[in-house]
């Protein structure tokens, strides 16, 4: 056991021999690995988005379009990880593949630059109440069975094509890039490399309830009940 002579020349215990304390690991998020729950186009549309972009990139950036087997849309992150969490992937496996939820319309018809980074994501110019409901539903599922999530302070719908390109000018809209998504699908992205791991694929079913409408759409009564106005009272003179 170590020790050492503190102030007042009493002994300090620093530790036990052969249990010396290990270096603390700090990991930041940003550098983290990332498990994800993602819409992916379909595979025909993916790969023009990833011709667009690179058209789009050449002499503007350095920095390359991102693959077109790894374009995504996120709807959450649950977690960072410095490895693959095998034993949440089979709960959260479970608990997804419960969810019925229809699938969702998706449009986008802008790019605009995104984050800290500065990097090139595709947008819509509409909101897409349909996606806010899914991931609504999602993170109740979550929720009710103690899994985790990072609640977003807010959600905005893109795809990112080129990841900290810099300030270049946003790509022209052209036709818009639009698909039904079936299914949402759990993958691992790999820090610092061009890499996912797909974990689970969950399928979207239109014989499911429809979508909550949003707060700003629920129906209204027809009649708005005030408070009661008081019956007017003659004076009576005596």
């Amino acid at each position: 056991m170590g020790y050492e002579l503190a102030e007042g020349g009493a002994l300090r215990q620093l530790h036990f021999d052969g249990l010396e304390p290990q270096k603390i690991r700090r990991f930041s998020p940003r550098f983290m690995s990332k498990l994800l729950l993602v819409l992916k186009p379909p595979l025909a549309l993916a790969e023009r988005i990833f011709a667009d972009a690179a058209y789009h990139a050449a002499g503007r950036t350095q920095h390359e379009a991102y693959p077109a087997e790894l374009l995504h849309m996120t709807l959450m992150c649950l977690g960072c990880f410095d490895t693959v969490p095998h034993g949440l992937i089979n709960r959260l496996k479970a608990v997804l593949g419960e969810v019925r939820a229809r699938p969702v319309p998706i449009t986008l018809d802008g790019s605009s630059l995104f984050g800290n980074r500065n990097s090139l994501v595709l947008r819509s110019s509409h909101e897409m109440p349909e996606i806010d409901a899914l991931v609504k539903m999602l993170q109740r599922a979550l929720w009710r069975a103690n899994l985790p999530y990072t609640p977003a302070s807010s959600f905005t719908p893109h795809i990112t094509m080129i990841y900290g390109c810099g300030k270049i000018e946003p790509m022209p809209a052209g036709k818009p890039y639009s698909w039904l998504a079936g299914n949402f699908e759990l993958v691992f992205s790999h820090s610092g490399e061009t890499r996912h791991d797909s974990l689970g694929r969950f399928a979207l079913s239109a014989k499911a309830d429809r979508y909550e409408p949003p707060e700003s759409q629920l129906p209204l009564p027809e009649k708005v009940i005030g408070p009661r106005k008081r019956a007017n009272r003659k004076l009576v003179a005596r």
